[in-house]
């Protein structure tokens, strides 16, 4: 078919195949433990960084994708002062610029939900990764948000969260710098009929 072109699912690390599903965008191969990325310009599997979230207590029934935004971010608004300028980065940045991470998931969720985990996750889990935590030779599917739409989703989760501040809000400006974002794999465990994550208990 004129336009289309097959590409195998295969690590371009090792060449050992990668599990996927149909809308999958980003990979990770359970042998070499290496994370891909679709990239449109070339047609190609870019490197991507990955890392796996510890599960606390419990053994994790699977981990769920999300993308580790890094950024730093200015901000001025005139409603009830500056306050504690990123209750996402835990309060930093009353002055001047605050370095910190969006966490956005990164697989199919309706906005509302996936803003509210968003939320939540950027709030606590950046102080809970471990750099050194090992890569884990299990399944990471269902990533099918790029790369460059979760740095677009952590502009509107910063304006959410701003939103949704207690004070009136008359005018908001920012600038947001978004450094590489990076793969999470977040461990999960099943809950009644559904699932939750193993560190703060939310349903997924």
């Amino acid at each position: 078919m004129k336009g289309f072109r097959l590409v195998p699912l295969d690590c371009p690390s090792c060449g050992a195949p990668m599990a996927g599903e149909a809308e999958d965008l980003v990979f990770y191969c359970t042998a070499c433990r290496s994370g891909h990325r679709w990239a449109p310009a070339t047609a190609s599997l870019a490197p991507v960084e990955v890392a796996f979230v510890p599960s606390p207590t419990v053994p994790a029934a699977g981990h769920l994708p999300f993308w580790l935004v890094p950024a730093r971010v200015e901000m001025r608004r005139t409603a009830g002062g500056l306050g504690k300028l990123l209750e996402l980065f835990g309060g930093g940045g009353a002055e001047g610029p605050a370095d910190g991470a969006f966490v956005i998931p990164a697989y199919r969720l309706p906005l509302g939900r996936l803003v509210d985990l968003a939320l939540a996750f950027t709030r606590e889990l950046p102080a809970r990764l471990d750099p050194a935590s090992e890569l884990l030779a299990e399944r990471l599917t269902g990533g099918t948000l790029p790369a460059a739409d979760a740095v677009k989703l952590a502009r509107y989760v910063l304006v959410a969260a701003e939103v949704r501040r207690k004070d009136t809000l008359r005018d908001l400006d920012y600038t947001l710098d978004a450094g590489t974002p990076r793969l999470l794999g977040v461990p999960w465990v099943p809950r009644g009929e559904g699932r939750a994550d193993a560190l703060l208990g939310l349903p997924l």
